[in-house]
Protein backbone atom coordinates (compact mmCIF):
# COMPACT_ATOMS: atom_id res chain seq x y z
CA UNK A 1 0.00 0.00 0.00
CA UNK A 2 1.71 3.29 -1.12
CA UNK A 3 0.83 7.09 -0.12
CA UNK A 4 -1.19 7.58 -3.10
CA UNK A 5 -3.44 4.60 -2.94
CA UNK A 6 -4.27 5.11 1.01
CA UNK A 7 -5.15 8.63 0.21
CA UNK A 8 -7.84 7.10 -2.70
CA UNK A 9 -9.34 4.86 -0.28
CA UNK A 10 -9.56 6.95 2.53
CA UNK A 11 -11.32 9.97 0.01
CA UNK A 12 -13.56 7.56 -1.09
CA UNK A 13 -14.94 6.12 2.33
CA UNK A 14 -15.36 9.85 2.97
CA UNK A 15 -17.23 11.23 0.45
CA UNK A 16 -20.07 11.69 2.36
CA UNK A 17 -18.91 11.07 5.62
CA UNK A 18 -21.19 9.33 7.05
CA UNK A 19 -21.43 10.95 10.10
CA UNK A 20 -22.48 13.79 8.67
CA UNK A 21 -25.73 12.56 7.04
CA UNK A 22 -28.64 13.09 9.43
CA UNK A 23 -29.29 10.43 11.59
CA UNK A 24 -30.71 8.94 14.99
CA UNK A 25 -28.51 7.98 17.63
CA UNK A 26 -28.78 5.81 20.36
CA UNK A 27 -26.76 6.14 24.07
CA UNK A 28 -26.83 3.27 26.08
CA UNK A 29 -25.64 4.11 30.12
CA UNK A 30 -26.13 1.33 32.50
CA UNK A 31 -26.27 1.87 36.56
CA UNK A 32 -23.34 1.42 38.39
CA UNK A 33 -23.70 0.75 42.37
CA UNK A 34 -22.94 4.31 43.44
CA UNK A 35 -26.49 5.16 41.78
CA UNK A 36 -28.41 2.48 42.78
CA UNK A 37 -31.60 3.47 44.45
CA UNK A 38 -31.81 6.95 42.61
CA UNK A 39 -35.18 7.87 40.92
CA UNK A 40 -33.99 7.52 37.26
CA UNK A 41 -33.88 11.24 36.95
CA UNK A 42 -31.20 11.77 39.88
CA UNK A 43 -29.76 9.38 38.12
CA UNK A 44 -29.32 10.75 34.84
CA UNK A 45 -28.33 14.37 36.38
CA UNK A 46 -25.67 12.61 38.54
CA UNK A 47 -24.46 10.44 36.07
CA UNK A 48 -24.12 13.53 33.18
CA UNK A 49 -24.52 16.54 35.21
CA UNK A 50 -23.20 18.55 31.92
CA UNK A 51 -27.17 18.23 30.86
CA UNK A 52 -29.77 20.30 31.97
CA UNK A 53 -32.44 18.39 34.29
CA UNK A 54 -35.39 19.60 32.46
CA UNK A 55 -33.69 17.91 29.42
CA UNK A 56 -33.65 14.57 31.36
CA UNK A 57 -37.13 15.22 32.41
CA UNK A 58 -38.48 15.68 28.90
CA UNK A 59 -36.98 12.84 27.65
CA UNK A 60 -38.49 10.75 30.35
CA UNK A 61 -41.59 11.73 30.13
CA UNK A 62 -41.77 11.48 26.30
CA UNK A 63 -41.15 7.68 26.59
CA UNK A 64 -37.31 8.68 24.62
CA UNK A 65 -35.38 7.72 27.85
CA UNK A 66 -36.24 3.56 28.94
CA UNK A 67 -34.91 1.22 30.87
CA UNK A 68 -34.56 -2.30 29.94
CA UNK A 69 -36.44 -1.06 26.61
CA UNK A 70 -39.01 -0.06 28.30
CA UNK A 71 -40.51 3.50 28.72
CA UNK A 72 -40.61 4.79 32.47
CA UNK A 73 -41.99 7.30 35.17
CA UNK A 74 -39.94 10.06 36.14
CA UNK A 75 -39.66 8.93 39.98
CA UNK A 76 -38.57 4.93 38.71
CA UNK A 77 -35.49 3.88 41.38
CA UNK A 78 -32.93 2.20 39.43
CA UNK A 79 -31.10 -0.86 40.65
CA UNK A 80 -27.70 -1.66 39.64
CA UNK A 81 -26.91 -3.04 36.48
CA UNK A 82 -30.04 -2.31 34.97
CA UNK A 83 -29.49 -1.05 31.12
CA UNK A 84 -31.08 2.54 30.41
CA UNK A 85 -30.67 3.93 26.85
CA UNK A 86 -32.07 7.32 25.56
CA UNK A 87 -32.18 8.33 21.93
CA UNK A 88 -32.00 11.72 19.42
CA UNK A 89 -33.66 13.57 16.74
CA UNK A 90 -31.92 12.79 13.45
CA UNK A 91 -28.86 14.91 13.70
CA UNK A 92 -25.44 14.59 12.42
CA UNK A 93 -22.21 14.78 14.22
CA UNK A 94 -19.69 17.87 14.09
CA UNK A 95 -17.32 17.69 10.94
CA UNK A 96 -13.81 16.22 10.87
CA UNK A 97 -10.95 16.83 8.80
CA UNK A 98 -10.18 13.52 6.88
CA UNK A 99 -6.95 14.73 5.05
CA UNK A 100 -4.88 11.40 6.89
CA UNK A 101 -1.68 10.61 5.63
CA UNK A 102 -0.04 7.42 5.57
CA UNK A 103 3.98 7.06 7.11
CA UNK A 104 4.08 3.57 6.67
CA UNK A 105 1.98 0.38 5.81
CA UNK A 106 3.54 -2.84 6.47
CA UNK A 107 2.48 -6.53 7.42
CA UNK A 108 2.71 -5.88 10.93
CA UNK A 109 1.24 -2.70 11.44
CA UNK A 110 0.45 1.28 9.84
CA UNK A 111 1.81 4.81 11.04
CA UNK A 112 -0.42 7.54 10.05
CA UNK A 113 -0.01 11.26 10.47
CA UNK A 114 -3.83 12.48 12.10
CA UNK A 115 -5.18 15.70 11.48
CA UNK A 116 -7.17 17.88 13.84
CA UNK A 117 -10.21 17.47 14.74
CA UNK A 118 -10.30 13.93 14.65
CA UNK A 119 -10.89 11.43 17.63
CA UNK A 120 -9.20 8.49 17.43
CA UNK A 121 -12.42 5.91 18.20
CA UNK A 122 -16.24 6.68 18.51
CA UNK A 123 -17.23 8.67 21.54
CA UNK A 124 -19.12 11.34 22.81
CA UNK A 125 -20.67 13.18 20.02
CA UNK A 126 -18.34 11.39 17.63
CA UNK A 127 -19.84 7.69 16.38
CA UNK A 128 -19.26 7.45 12.54
CA UNK A 129 -16.64 10.64 12.25
CA UNK A 130 -13.10 9.38 13.85
CA UNK A 131 -10.51 7.83 12.84
CA UNK A 132 -10.76 3.79 13.82
CA UNK A 133 -14.33 4.00 11.82
CA UNK A 134 -13.25 5.64 8.84
CA UNK A 135 -10.25 3.15 8.03
CA UNK A 136 -13.38 -0.08 8.74
CA UNK A 137 -14.63 1.63 5.69
CA UNK A 138 -11.79 2.32 3.85
CA UNK A 139 -10.17 -1.10 4.09
CA UNK A 140 -13.12 -3.76 5.25
CA UNK A 141 -10.65 -6.75 4.72
CA UNK A 142 -8.54 -5.45 7.40
CA UNK A 143 -8.89 -5.83 11.47
CA UNK A 144 -7.05 -3.49 12.87
CA UNK A 145 -5.80 -2.93 16.64
CA UNK A 146 -5.63 0.26 17.95
CA UNK A 147 -2.93 0.27 20.07
CA UNK A 148 -2.46 3.98 21.84
CA UNK A 149 -4.64 7.57 21.17
CA UNK A 150 -3.79 10.82 21.19
CA UNK A 151 -6.46 13.44 21.36
CA UNK A 152 -8.91 14.27 18.31
CA UNK A 153 -7.55 18.18 18.57
CA UNK A 154 -3.64 16.86 18.71
CA UNK A 155 -1.99 16.18 15.51
CA UNK A 156 0.66 13.38 14.34
CA UNK A 157 1.44 10.17 14.87
CA UNK A 158 -0.62 7.31 15.65
CA UNK A 159 0.86 3.22 14.94
CA UNK A 160 -2.03 0.99 14.69
CA UNK A 161 -1.41 -2.76 14.79
CA UNK A 162 -2.85 -5.09 11.49
CA UNK A 163 -2.84 -8.23 13.67
CA UNK A 164 -3.36 -9.32 17.24
CA UNK A 165 0.50 -10.68 17.65
CA UNK A 166 1.94 -6.99 16.95
CA UNK A 167 -1.05 -5.29 19.06
CA UNK A 168 -0.38 -7.08 21.88
CA UNK A 169 3.83 -6.57 21.36
CA UNK A 170 2.93 -2.83 21.27
CA UNK A 171 0.50 -2.20 23.84
CA UNK A 172 2.81 -4.15 26.36
CA UNK A 173 5.96 -1.86 25.29
CA UNK A 174 3.08 1.25 25.77
CA UNK A 175 2.85 -0.25 29.82
CA UNK A 176 6.17 -0.40 30.21
CA UNK A 177 6.82 3.18 29.03
CA UNK A 178 9.50 2.21 26.44
CA UNK A 179 7.85 3.60 23.51
CA UNK A 180 9.50 6.76 23.37
CA UNK A 181 6.56 10.10 22.39
CA UNK A 182 7.93 13.56 21.35
CA UNK A 183 5.66 16.52 20.96
CA UNK A 184 6.00 19.68 18.70
CA UNK A 185 4.48 22.12 21.43
CA UNK A 186 3.93 25.96 20.94
CA UNK A 187 2.62 27.57 24.33
CA UNK A 188 2.07 31.07 25.86
CA UNK A 189 4.52 32.65 27.77
CA UNK A 190 8.64 32.37 27.63
CA UNK A 191 10.25 29.87 30.02
CA UNK A 192 13.38 30.82 31.48
CA UNK A 193 14.67 27.03 31.96
CA UNK A 194 16.19 24.80 29.44
CA UNK A 195 15.20 21.43 30.31
CA UNK A 196 12.39 20.57 33.26
CA UNK A 197 9.98 18.11 34.61
CA UNK A 198 6.28 18.37 35.54
CA UNK A 199 5.26 15.60 37.52
CA UNK A 200 1.85 16.82 39.06
CA UNK A 201 -0.74 13.81 39.42
CA UNK A 202 -3.72 13.33 37.08
CA UNK A 203 -7.19 12.67 38.20
CA UNK A 204 -8.94 9.10 37.61
CA UNK A 205 -11.87 10.31 37.23
CA UNK A 206 -13.12 12.74 34.23
CA UNK A 207 -14.68 15.93 34.48
CA UNK A 208 -18.26 16.76 33.39
CA UNK A 209 -16.84 17.58 29.72
CA UNK A 210 -14.71 14.60 29.78
CA UNK A 211 -11.18 16.00 30.34
CA UNK A 212 -8.83 15.58 33.38
CA UNK A 213 -7.49 17.63 35.86
CA UNK A 214 -4.33 17.81 38.64
CA UNK A 215 -5.53 16.29 41.48
CA UNK A 216 -3.38 15.25 44.95
CA UNK A 217 -5.37 11.44 44.78
CA UNK A 218 -4.84 10.74 41.29
CA UNK A 219 -2.27 8.91 38.96
CA UNK A 220 1.16 9.81 38.80
CA UNK A 221 2.26 11.72 35.32
CA UNK A 222 5.64 12.83 34.74
CA UNK A 223 6.40 14.83 31.34
CA UNK A 224 10.02 15.80 30.28
CA UNK A 225 10.03 19.72 28.64
CA UNK A 226 13.27 21.13 26.94
CA UNK A 227 12.81 24.82 25.14
CA UNK A 228 13.02 24.91 21.36
CA UNK A 229 13.11 28.03 20.61
CA UNK A 230 11.49 31.61 22.41
CA UNK A 231 9.88 34.08 20.91
CA UNK A 232 9.99 37.31 23.56
CA UNK A 233 7.96 39.72 20.84
CA UNK A 234 4.74 37.12 20.91
CA UNK A 235 5.16 35.98 24.79
CA UNK A 236 5.67 32.17 23.25
CA UNK A 237 8.15 29.35 23.30
CA UNK A 238 8.31 26.28 21.27
CA UNK A 239 9.21 22.73 23.06
CA UNK A 240 9.76 19.50 22.64
CA UNK A 241 7.97 17.74 24.81
CA UNK A 242 8.25 13.87 26.39
CA UNK A 243 5.59 12.25 28.56
CA UNK A 244 7.08 9.56 30.25
CA UNK A 245 3.47 8.16 31.57
CA UNK A 246 0.44 8.17 29.07
CA UNK A 247 -2.66 9.99 30.91
CA UNK A 248 -5.29 11.73 29.38
CA UNK A 249 -4.35 15.20 28.59
CA UNK A 250 -1.52 14.69 29.93
CA UNK A 251 0.26 17.57 28.35
CA UNK A 252 -2.04 19.61 28.16
CA UNK A 253 -2.86 19.73 32.11
CA UNK A 254 0.82 20.18 32.97
CA UNK A 255 1.82 23.08 31.10
CA UNK A 256 -1.59 24.78 31.88
CA UNK A 257 -1.07 24.19 35.49
CA UNK A 258 2.23 25.61 35.30
CA UNK A 259 1.18 28.73 33.57
CA UNK A 260 1.99 28.51 30.33
CA UNK A 261 -0.88 26.79 28.66
CA UNK A 262 -0.55 25.52 24.89
CA UNK A 263 -1.69 28.14 21.90
CA UNK A 264 -5.18 27.39 21.00
CA UNK A 265 -6.37 25.25 24.15
CA UNK A 266 -8.65 27.89 25.36
CA UNK A 267 -10.17 24.89 27.50
CA UNK A 268 -7.30 24.38 29.89
CA UNK A 269 -6.70 28.02 29.89
CA UNK A 270 -9.87 29.34 30.88
CA UNK A 271 -10.94 26.90 33.57
CA UNK A 272 -14.97 27.19 32.66
CA UNK A 273 -14.55 27.19 29.06
CA UNK A 274 -15.78 23.41 29.37
CA UNK A 275 -18.44 23.80 31.15
CA UNK A 276 -20.35 25.26 28.14
CA UNK A 277 -18.13 24.25 25.34
CA UNK A 278 -17.36 20.64 24.04
CA UNK A 279 -13.39 18.94 24.81
CA UNK A 280 -13.31 18.61 20.94
CA UNK A 281 -12.66 22.27 19.13
CA UNK A 282 -14.33 22.60 16.10
CA UNK A 283 -11.16 24.05 14.68
CA UNK A 284 -7.50 22.79 14.43
CA UNK A 285 -6.67 25.31 16.89
CA UNK A 286 -4.02 23.04 19.08
CA UNK A 287 -0.34 23.59 18.85
CA UNK A 288 -0.07 20.17 19.80
CA UNK A 289 1.76 17.66 17.32
CA UNK A 290 2.45 14.08 17.98
CA UNK A 291 5.87 14.56 16.40
CA UNK A 292 8.44 11.80 16.94
CA UNK A 293 7.92 8.35 17.76
CA UNK A 294 10.32 5.40 18.90
CA UNK A 295 9.45 1.43 19.32
CA UNK A 296 10.68 -2.11 18.33
CA UNK A 297 9.12 -4.70 16.41
CA UNK A 298 11.20 -7.71 15.91
CA UNK A 299 13.96 -6.36 17.69
CA UNK A 300 14.29 -3.92 15.49
CA UNK A 301 14.13 -0.29 17.20
CA UNK A 302 11.85 1.81 14.38
CA UNK A 303 11.93 6.04 14.33
CA UNK A 304 8.75 7.34 12.51
CA UNK A 305 8.10 11.08 12.19
CA UNK A 306 5.33 13.12 11.41
CA UNK A 307 5.79 16.25 8.78
CA UNK A 308 5.51 19.54 10.95
CA UNK A 309 1.70 21.32 10.26
CA UNK A 310 1.84 24.34 8.31
CA UNK A 311 0.84 26.24 11.48
CA UNK A 312 4.16 25.36 12.91
CA UNK A 313 5.88 26.35 9.60
CA UNK A 314 6.88 30.35 10.85
CA UNK A 315 8.22 28.42 14.08
CA UNK A 316 10.42 25.85 12.75
CA UNK A 317 13.44 27.71 10.63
Amino acid sequence: MNSSEFKESIKKATNPLKGCIPSIKTYKLSVKQRYNGLSILDFYCKAMPHISKEIWKEKIESGILTIEGKPVKIDRIVKTGEKTSHYTKPQTEPNINTNIELIEWNNDFIVINKPAPLPIHPGGRFEHNSLIEILKIAFREENFKLVHRIDANTTGLVVIARNSITANEIIEQFKKQSVKKEYLVLVEGVLSKKSFTLEEMISKKRTPAGGRKVSKDGKKASTHITILKRYPKKNQTLLSVVPHSGRTNQIRIHLANAGYPIVGDIGYKKSDYFKNNPLTYEEDCLFLHAWKLTFHINNENLLFMAPVPAKFKAYIH
